[in-house]
């Protein structure tokens, strides 16, 4: 699979900015030069990082080690008729079914096995304004038909962590298999090999999205929510406690000019916002003031997650 790349052309010199700043990083250390727009990132660098393991681990206990093991009998059984080993080829297949065969018999309504799954991370540097010049100039590029120039700028125009989830469709491998069975039985080695690549051909791969500034906002409220229910802040706490408020909305702005959810959803969290800050502002204190944003943060999050696995397509290996 082809990994997103920044883009490099320049054009209308816009492009030549932003293929300085908007670069595809996989980790979330911030320039020294970044904008105010993207200054809570660092704050909440270490707690990001540990909810994307424990977002991955969640993923990978769905793996099935028997769909794990009918690949690799897939792969033995190629090997088998390059050297047109007739016999071992069969056993290899006759594993594969037998493996393919428990799964179906123990979970009768799961449709796709998974048999890995790999986090690809990538970290846009950049500001809110600048994105939205970037946005602007795709859409004149678009409606001049340089759709090519457009694309090369879009390309760099994401934020994210995607869980990438790969899977045995169950029902049509099985019965590719038995095809492939049959065409050993007559010998025909070179027909067989290219059905199984063909079949791997079929192995489903789901992109499950993370959009990295609402886990960032929701990290970042975690903080806030700590200061806002301290009594007798200082003004140094009282200062922080605004600065994490501002750079959670600006994470939100930033999900938002980049197309991640409902852009309705946005205006609702910028008015939470605000009345956190004025319940919180001049020291005063209190327990549960983030408890509506943060969850309704979580509920939009979790639909994007659901929404982006909901759109699966098979993809070679």
């Amino acid at each position: 699979m082809k990994q997103r790349q920044p883009f490099s052309a320049c054009w209308h010199g816009l492009v030549c900015i932003l293929a300085i700043t908007a670069l595809v990083l996989a980790n979330t250390a911030l320039a020294e030069t970044a904008d105010a727009d993207v200054q809570g990132t660092t704050n909440v660098a270490k707690e990001v990082q540990k909810k994307t393991k424990i977002e991955a681990g969640k993923q990978r206990d769905t793996i099935i080690k028997e769909a794990v093991a009918a690949l690799a009998q897939t792969k033995k059984a190629i090997l088998a008729l390059e050297k047109k080993d007739k016999q071992a080829a069969l056993d290899a297949l006759a594993m594969v079914t037998g493996k393919l065969d428990i799964i179906i018999a123990r979970k009768p309504d799961l449709a796709n096995a998974p048999i890995d799954v790999r986090v690809e991370t990538y970290d846009l540097i950049s500001s809110v304004d600048m994105v939205k010049k970037a946005v602007k100039t795709v859409q004149e590029l678009l409606d001049e038909g340089e759709v090519q120039q457009a694309r090369e700028i879009l390309i760099g125009l994401v934020n994210e962590i995607d869980l990438v989830v790969t899977a045995i469709p169950l029902s049509s491998y099985s019965d590719g298999i038995k095809a492939v069975a049959k065409l050993v039985d007559e010998e025909k080695y070179e027909e067989a090999k290219e059905a199984i690549y063909e079949l791997l051909s079929t192995l489903v791969v789901t992109r499950n999205v993370i959009p990295l500034p609402i886990l960032r906002a929701e990290e970042l409220l975690k903080k806030a929510d700590e200061l806002a229910a301290k009594k007798d802040r200082s003004q140094e706490e009282n200062n922080k406690l605004a600065a994490l408020l501002s750079d959670t909305r600006s994470q939100l702005k930033m999900a938002e000019v980049l197309g991640y959810g409902e852009k309705k959803q946005y205006k609702e969290f910028y008015r939470q916002i605000k009345e956190i800050e004025k319940k919180t502002k001049g020291g005063k204190f209190g327990e549960g003031f983030m408890d509506t944003l943060k969850k309704s943060l979580a509920d939009f999050k979790a639909k994007i997650f659901s929404g982006s696995m909901a759109e699966q397509k098979a993809e070679k290996e």
